[in-house]
């Protein structure tokens, strides 16, 4: 369980992803909205700087607990109506399973 100190961040913008789909609000709304881009960005830069990505994939936290937050986050953003957000989390995750299975294969 130690790899849920890699992993609260993730955990904690879940909560508030889920804070959002229950109790939608402006200020939310924008904090969601520059995480996401920031994280975007920064999953899109892992492709042109491969330091990055291997510094982004050194976490203990199983890639299956990536996956499930990934999905919960599209889902959450799909029942709040979100479209655009739902649509931003799904190129993320696309993005995050590419760049993972990259990794792996110069690991091999």
């Amino acid at each position: 369980m130690k790899w849920l100190k890699d992993a609260y961040l993730d955990v904690v913008v879940l909560l508030i992803i889920a804070l959002y789909a229950v109790y939608p609000n402006d200020v939310l709304n924008i904090v969601l909205w520059v995480y996401t881009a920031l994280l975007l960005i920064s999953k899109l830069l892992t492709f042109v700087m491969p330091t990055l990505n291997s510094k982004a994939n050194k976490t203990s936290a199983p890639p299956i607990f990536y996956h499930i937050i990934y999905g919960l986050t599209v889902g959450i953003f799909y029942y709040a109506d979100n479209l655009y957000l739902s649509g931003a989390w799904i190129v993320i995750w696309i993005v995050s399973v590419i760049s993972f299975l990259k990794t792996n294969k110069t690991k091999s």
